[in-house]
């Protein structure tokens, strides 16, 4: 069938689908049993957690390659091609291969379906197809985040000896759970017996909940600024400079090409991951060196610099809780030189709007407000409503890209652009200012 027809059986199953379907693993444990399981046969590094899953995800998997391994990443959801979800050692799997495993499937997917009597959703004929490409590839590791919790996810059948859990905030409450404690735990899910548990978290309540699951399995827990951290995080030109220290050394003067406080905090479990991924593999500073200064998280702090027409400096981030946006915000008034930002913003409806916009109150910003082509995004007149009870001068212009254009059209010397709200919005704009 090809590429195509692949995209358009996963844009007919519905990306949100399994938000409204059962929480069970049954769907995607029928189509691995009749794969003949290649979730099995490569050892994994789980990553989940509320913010950081995909920038730990790729700083883990530039270390593994740095160390000579092919590494497969799985993380969620894409920017602008589904094919980003699928990676060989950081680059994203090509159409012909994405077509070619969707071929694959296909056949034993009608069979599954037909027994089940439904059909599985977007993302577990994703996971199932990573999981085949991997095998096939073949790979020697898997770096694999969760898409949504934890427990009841379908990257959850995969047996890794080495899951991190990022932190724990506020976010799919619907789902997930309304306290942090609750969702610590539905998180704690991907935990198996006698595995090494990597965590950001510091919260008591959160952490007990992870230390208690954790004990149950019988599974050790690392915890940073105790077992593992970033004794130094300071910013350089173009990211940050790191002394990290690890259960198996420290690490003076790493650079890291990633901006933004919290992901030295990203490279630290990363590393303490992938230390504990390879317990009898020392790990020169060089190496390491290698592995933090190759890495790249499109949509993270990404910064882009405009051909022509405009000196505006763009910035593209996809915060779509306040925690995150709280990090954000704190990122640019440390990285940035800016008199005023231009906030090109987006929010999908299940989130906490008022949260992300108190955070943005915190800055000289002028807001565009805009909407993602998502049936779950606020209405941007509300949205800006909402801002301006916060005291938020804002316009709003409903298409991204024009709203991104329109950022950039009244920009005046010294103003900086920020695109954020969500990853459907950052989506947009990265398409639209890549054209």
């Amino acid at each position: 069938m090809g590429y195509k027809e692949a995209c358009a059986h996963l844009e007919a199953l519905g990306v949100d689908a399994m938000k409204h379907m059962s929480p069970s693993l049954e769907r995607i444990e029928a189509i691995c049993t009749a794969l003949d399981h290649p979730e099995r046969g490569i050892p994994a590094i789980h990553i989940t957690g509320t913010n950081g899953k995909t920038s730990t995800a790729r700083i883990a998997t530039s270390l593994l390659a740095a160390a000579g391994l092919n590494v497969g990443t799985y993380t969620s959801p894409h920017l602008g091609s589904v094919n980003e979800r699928i990676a060989f050692n950081g680059a994203s799997i090509s159409d012909d291969e994405f077509g070619e495993v969707f071929d694959h499937i296909q056949p034993y997917l009608e069979v599954v379906e037909g027994n089940l009597g439904e059909r599985l959703s977007y993302f577990e004929v994703l996971t199932a197809m990573f999981f085949l490409w991997a095998t096939e590839k073949p790979v020697d590791v898997l770096v694999v985040e969760v898409g949504l919790g934890g427990r009841w996810d379908a990257t959850n059948v995969i047996l890794a000896p080495v899951a991190v859990i990022t932190n724990i905030a506020l976010d799919h409450t619907a789902l997930l759970g309304t306290d942090r404690a609750t969702i610590a735990r539905e998180k704690s899910g991907i935990i198996k017996p006698g595995a090494q548990v990597i965590t950001g978290e510091l919260s008591p309540d959160a952490l007990g909940v992870i230390t208690e699951e954790a004990e149950a399995v019988e599974a050790n827990v690392s915890v940073i600024q105790r077992d593992f951290g970033a004794t130094e995080n300071t910013l350089a030109i173009g990211g940050r400079y790191l002394t990290l220290f690890t259960s198996n050394g420290t690490y003076d003067e790493m650079f890291l090409p990633l901006h933004g406080d919290h992901q030295g905090d990203n490279a630290a479990m990363a590393l303490e991951a992938v230390t504990r991924f390879l317990p009898s593999r020392a790990f020169e500073e060089a190496l390491v060196a290698e592995g933090l200064a190759t890495a790249t998280v499109d949509g993270r702090l990404e910064t882009v610099r405009l051909a022509s027409g405009s000196e505006a400096a763009v910035v593209l981030d996809v915060a779509h809780n306040p925690e995150g946006m709280s990090a954000l915000v704190s990122s640019l008034i440390e990285a940035f030189p800016f008199e005023r930002v231009l906030v090109v913003v987006g929010i999908l409806e299940d989130k906490d709007h008022a949260g992300m916009l108190t955070e943005l109150a915190r800055l000289n910003a002028h807001l565009v407000v805009t909407k993602a082509r998502s049936s779950r995004s606020v209405g941007p007149s509300e949205l800006a409503r909402a801002a301006e009870a916060l005291g938020l001068t804002t316009e709003v212009i409903e298409d991204v890209g024009a709203a991104v254009s329109r950022a950039i059209a009244i920009a005046q010397p010294g103003d900086l652009v920020c695109v954020t709200g969500s990853h459907y919005v950052v989506g947009e704009a990265r398409s639209v200012l890549r054209r």
